[in-house]
């Protein structure tokens, strides 16, 4: 038979690269998790890996064992949560993402909050685009993504509309452009761009609506956050698209309205079925808006102790 510990060393080796790392992860010596890995082989009959000079790789039969072995190790840390959740304690490990672009979400007060709340949950975030984020939540490795996008991009059922705006243009200090009301689309031909790296909601967005209407303008500059666009913007290199929230906020630019039916849509999104550290979570964020396809996520409850601590 196996532990979940000879699972967990497994499935380091995989995602690591090598054992040598692997053990550095698990908080282990080398020989010991070679040793239980070797354990493992001789009881499935089967190498589980490729040694290589440089590397490790699985086997096809080490990718059957680390598939499931995934999957056990989830469920094992599912029911240590449930079960905590049962006794009056929010535990386990919440994996969140989110866009560079928010405006919408207070993400380090609200973690502040979730921490004051569970302090016994760890907590991971990272930062990304929009559709590498929904991959992320589709494979597993996200619990609940923050993530703006356009109405063409379709977001699985359990998500929530945190906000939904238009888009702006940034323009340099004395652009022609800054002489109009609301600015066309078609008034960009030709015109020097930044924007966001493709993945970023707002580059789906503006890339899809430019050629639906045969508009070119000239993309020179491709970046991965917000301030780094202003300040391209505000030297006089290029403009630049960003939701309205976002722009309003932005200093030494001129910002005018994009015209338009945009709507670009902040959202929160989780996995089918969250864990009680996600719940908990997402009963934090507000809720601006509503929408029909959303799914409110259930309360975390939790049962007071008695004064011995049992349930």
């Amino acid at each position: 038979m196996f532990t979940l510990r000879q699972l967990e060393f497994v499935v380091a080796v995989a995602e690591e690269g090598g054992f040598t790392a692997a053990a550095t992860r698990c908080h282990t010596v080398q020989s010991a998790l070679s040793h239980q890995v070797a354990r493992l082989e001789d009881a499935f009959g089967a190498r589980l890996f490729e040694r290589g000079h440089r590397q490790v790789r699985p086997t096809a039969a080490g990718e059957v064992f680390l598939r499931n072995a995934r999957l056990t190790l989830q469920a094992a840390a599912r029911l240590q949560e449930e079960m905590a959740l049962a006794l009056g304690t929010v535990r386990g490990r919440i994996r969140i993402g989110q866009i560079t672009a928010l405006s919408v979400v207070d993400v380090p007060a609200l973690l502040a909050r979730f921490r004051a709340a569970h302090p016994a949950v760890d907590v991971h975030l990272r930062v990304g685009m929009s559709e590498e984020l929904l991959a992320e939540l589709a494979e597993g490795r996200l619990d609940v993504a923050l993530v703006g996008v356009g109405p063409q991009v379709p977001l699985p059922a359990q998500h929530r509309l945190l906000d939904e705006e238009g888009l702006s243009l940034l323009l340099p200090p004395g652009h022609a452009l800054a002489a109009m009301e609301r600015v066309p689309l078609q008034a960009l031909h030709g015109m020097p761009l930044a924007a966001l790296v493709p993945g970023a909601g707002v580059r789906r967005m503006m890339d899809d609506a430019l050629h639906e209407r045969g508009v070119a303008p000239q993309l020179q500059y491709e970046v991965s956050h917000g301030e780094l666009l202003r300040q391209l913007v505000a030297a006089g290199l290029a403009v630049a698209a960003m939701p309205d929230s976002m722009a309003m906020r932005m200093q030494g630019v001129a910002v005018r309205p994009l015209a338009g039916p945009f709507r670009f849509r902040t959202c929160a999104v989780w996995r089918a079925d969250p864990t009680p550290a996600a719940r908990a979570l997402l009963d934090l964020l507000p809720a601006t808006a509503t929408h029909g396809a959303s799914i409110e996520p259930a309360k975390v409850r939790l049962k007071p102790r008695n004064p011995r601590g049992r349930p």
